[in-house]
């Protein structure tokens, strides 16, 4: 069955709408990687444009951190992967089960000498903490490996920022991607300050001598650049961003008025009447000195805080059919701001946002106005760990598989292993701290 052509409307690239089930369809993949697609290959022809403007990196981090939700979720995601730090450990085997044995940084060091150059050289730290970040906005981040002269060790990894890297194109014979493109100029195309840098081969690490390696989460759809399952979030961000711009934008063009004053003319008129002075321009001027004074002090009257709950009297009359003259009044206007319902939408735009990311509200320290995400104490710890316990292992095997690539290279025990330590919520029953490093004894529990 052939459709309407008016049934779906395009509302921009990539983006329509249909209008018989009132969807919106976005095409993705086309979307992300355009140049997967036949007919839209850029103008260089070299390399994988990263969004249909070459920028959506760039994009994607403004936007999020404009919303205090999907920022609060990922600074979390990004602490949270961490823990409390690098360690190594080695694995003992007894009766079927597996036991963790950490080994202090001193006295791995002082066994191997190289590892220590290795973790100074490389400031280890501070490249886990920006490859962690990088992976958590985009699953997946860069790592350049850098071999010595004599082409038999790894000397340097250097972290390259996701958003300054594009993939060149597939080479069409083999399907892999042979090299890389560096430039802190993207979106610009044609810059002259990009840099061809070869893709890095594990499986003959020695071959160039530096190479950069794409360490990712598999992708079901995209060729270059794995799309994150939180950035679901995006349409959900559109509403949420939304919410105080409108507030914001109420509150500078609206006018804030409390009170609506009515004086009767004819008061300054029965009280300065023309006859008393020398011309009608006279008596006009009287009125209005007069006016503007009683104003003044009607204004301060009705200000500040001291002023609270104060009573006005004023008198009327009556006419001859018995119909209430004008008098003095004072109208209390009420300011019936209608923003429950838009802070109601923010906070199902939050929740939405919170779910993408797979992070509970009360675990970023998100107060919503419609009580979601609140929880007691205990529903707080539990989320943590549970946290811990299923959303950091696949996330932490790849920031870690740097170290694992390195340790195999340069011939380093392969009993010798790095994780990240966890920091485990407690009661205060079990711990008075409330928390206790993991492998680490509990120093403030009470010997039971």
């Amino acid at each position: 069955m052939a459709l309407n052509n008016h049934q779906i409307v395009e509302i921009e690239k990539g983006v329509s709408f249909g209008k018989k089930s009132g969807s919106v369809i976005e095409i993705t993949k086309q979307t992300i990687e355009p140049d997967t697609t036949p007919g839209l290959i850029n103008a260089t022809g070299k390399f994988a444009r990263w969004g249909s403007d070459n920028n959506r990196p760039q994009r994607v981090i403004d936007e999020n951190m404009q919303d205090g939700t999907s920022a609060g979720a990922l600074r979390f995601k990004i602490m949270a992967h961490i823990g409390a730090g690098l360690y190594f450990y080695r694995q003992k085997f007894e009766n079927g089960k597996i036991f963790i044995e950490p080994l202090p940084d001193e006295e791995v060091y002082r066994l191997y000498p190289e590892i220590e150059e290795f973790d100074w050289v490389n400031d280890i730290e501070n490249f886990q903490q920006s490859i962690v970040s990088d992976f958590e906005w985009h699953s997946f981040f860069h790592v350049q490996y850098i071999p010595n002269i004599a082409g038999n060790k790894i000397l340097n990894v250097k972290w390259q920022r996701a958003k300054d890297v594009r993939c060149e194109l597939r080479n069409p014979n083999t399907g892999e991607i042979d090299n890389y493109l560096l430039s802190g100029e993207w979106p610009q195309e044609n810059s002259s300050k990009i840099a061809k840098i070869p893709s890095f081969k594990r499986l003959d690490p020695f071959k160039v001598p530096n190479g950069i390696h794409m360490h990712r989460l598999p992708s079901v759809d995209k060729d270059y650049y794995p799309t994150p399952y939180w950035q679901s979030n995006l349409q959900w961000l559109e509403v949420a961003k939304k919410i105080p711009q409108w507030i914001s934008a109420n509150i500078d063009n609206s006018i804030n008025i409390k009170y609506h004053i009515q004086i009767p003319e004819k008061y300054f008129q029965d009280l300065y009447p023309d006859s008393r002075y020398d011309s009608q321009e006279a008596a006009m001027a009287a009125r209005k000195t007069a006016e503007e004074e009683i104003k003044t002090n009607i204004d301060t009257m009705l200000a500040g805080a001291t002023n609270a709950s104060k009573t006005f009297y004023t008198k009327f009359a009556m006419d001859e059919n018995g119909q209430i003259l004008p008098g003095w009044s004072i109208t209390e206007l009420k300011n019936e701001l209608k923003d429950a319902a838009w802070l109601n939408a923010y906070g199902t735009a939050a929740a939405a946002i919170a779910t993408a990311h797979g992070v509970p509200p009360s675990l970023q320290g998100l107060i919503l106005s419609n009580g979601l995400g609140t929880g007691s104490a205990s529903d707080t710890r539990e989320q943590f760990n549970f946290y811990l316990q299923l959303n950091t292992i696949i996330p932490r095997q790849t920031t870690l598989e740097p170290w694992n690539f390195v340790k195999r290279f340069n011939k380093w025990p392969k009993d010798l292993h790095r994780g990240y330590k966890n920091i485990v919520l407690q009661t205060l029953d079990e711990n008075k701290s409330g928390y206790a490093m993991q492998n680490e004894p509990n120093q403030t529990s009470e010997n039971k």
